[in-house]
Formats: structure tokens, C-alpha cells, sequence
């Protein structure tokens, strides 16, 4: 199984690589590294979250819920998507079956889930042709360091993981 750490590493590598100027040669797919995880300042944020990557747009970042599972070993990963009502989504069941669903393009349109779940099931089905280069190049070293395959992003997933996890979310109003 996949643990935040084994995230961390490929941070760890890309940063012993090419320093600084990772920039220049890895985009990180829309999986910006949170170090150390934190509790994300959003009021919906799920309070027993903790956030370990960022979309780096519109806010939308992904946590481990329950505070108690620091290593991200087992337990569910939501997706905040702090423009819409109801902001919570269950996108994955453990750190392997997230990696997995950016198999193909990486993370960044994940949210779009949230917009238009059809495009967002066809989009992270199949290869991109208009990824970058440094795309290209962070994928592939996902892909190598995690031994991941894909697993199909699908609606009858999401509404599983909505129902077995959801009601795990404490997204009580932050004012109480």
C-alpha cells in the first residue's frame, strides 16, 4: 500500500534533482505537495482532514480523512472544491486508488467532477495528447515510484465511496 511518505519520496526526488528549478522541468500535475499536511483554513474543510496536495487553483485541495491516519495508509481521500456548495467529495478509498485515478492526466481537472461528472469520467479515462513535457515527465515518475495502474474514475465509485464515507466528514459550520 501507498503511504503519504511514498509521496513525499517523489517530492524528495525531484527537489535533489533539479532544486529550485524544478519548475522548469516537473509540473506536478495538480498535486502540489502540502508539507507537513495541515488542516486546510477553508470553512468547508472537513475539521478531521488533513490536506497533503493542492490543486494550485481556485483553492481545491485533497486531505486524509481522519487526523488520526497521519501515513495515509488506510482511509478515505476527499477533494475540496471550496467555489461550489456542498464541497466535499469522496474521490478515493486510500492513497493508492487517488494516485491512480491520475494515471492518465494527472490531478488538476479532478475537481471538475464537481461540474460536469461525464467529461470528467471520459476526460480521465484515456491518455492526453496535450500534456506537457513536464507533465509527461511527473507522471512517469508517479507511475515508476508508486507502481500505480489505473482505476477508472466512475460514477457508481463515487456514489459507493459517497455512501460508505461521507457521513465521516465532520464539515459542521466552523462559527458553532
Amino acid at each position: 500500500m501507498i503511504s503519504i511518505e511514498d509521496f513525499w519520496e517523489i517530492d524528495n526526488l525531484i527537489k535533489s534533482k533539479w532544486g529550485n528549478n524544478a519548475y522548469k522541468f516537473v509540473n506536478y500535475c495538480g498535486l502540489e505537495p502540502i508539507r507537513p499536511m495541515k488542516q486546510y483554513g477553508y470553512d468547508c474543510t472537513p475539521k478531521n482532514s488533513l490536506t497533503f496536495a493542492t490543486t494550485g487553483g481556485n483553492g481545491v485541495h485533497f486531505g486524509l480523512v481522519n487526523e488520526l491516519n497521519e501515513k495515509g495508509i488506510k482511509g478515505p481521500i476527499v477533494m475540496t472544491v471550496p467555489m461550489v456548495p456542498n464541497a466535499n467529495v469522496i474521490v478515493a478509498e486510500d492513497l493508492d486508488e487517488f494516485f491512480s485515478l491520475g494515471y492518465h492526466v494527472g490531478w488538476f481537472a479532478l475537481e471538475q467532477i464537481v461540474y460536469d461528472l461525464a467529461d470528467a469520467i471520459d476526460y480521465f479515462s484515456k491518455p492526453n495528447d496535450s500534456l506537457t513535457e513536464e507533465e509527461i515527465r511527473f507522471l512517469e515518475l508517479v507511475k515508476k515510484e508508486l507502481s500505480i495502474k489505473h482505476i477508472p474514475l466512475s460514477k457508481e465509485r463515487l456514489k459507493e465511496l459517497e455512501k460508505q464515507y461521507f457521513s465521516q466528514l465532520d464539515i459542521s459550520d466552523m462559527d458553532e
